[in-house]
């Protein structure tokens, strides 16, 4: 099980959140998202098959840009 952190750019809305938290939600190994708008961050619990490079490629086609992560596993 891996958690990481995401701090992006363009995150504004409830419904903007809630859109990337379901798209996120979706893919096959996401176990938990959660994103603060204010922090403009995205902190994400997940397993294998899916990895931290295609849950950045995942954030970044939905339209916000990723600043950094900080990677931690537990």
């Amino acid at each position: 099980m891996y958690k990481d952190i995401v701090f992006v750019e363009g995150i504004q809305s409830d419904l903007q959140k809630e859109n990337l938290a379901q798209r996120l939600n979706q893919m096959i190994g996401v176990k938990e998202v959660t994103i603060d708008i204010e922090r403009q961050s995205i902190t994400l619990l997940y397993n294998t098959p899916v990895n931290l490079n295609t849950l950045e490629k995942e954030i970044y086609d939905t339209g916000y840009k990723v600043i950094r992560t900080e990677k931690g596993a537990i």
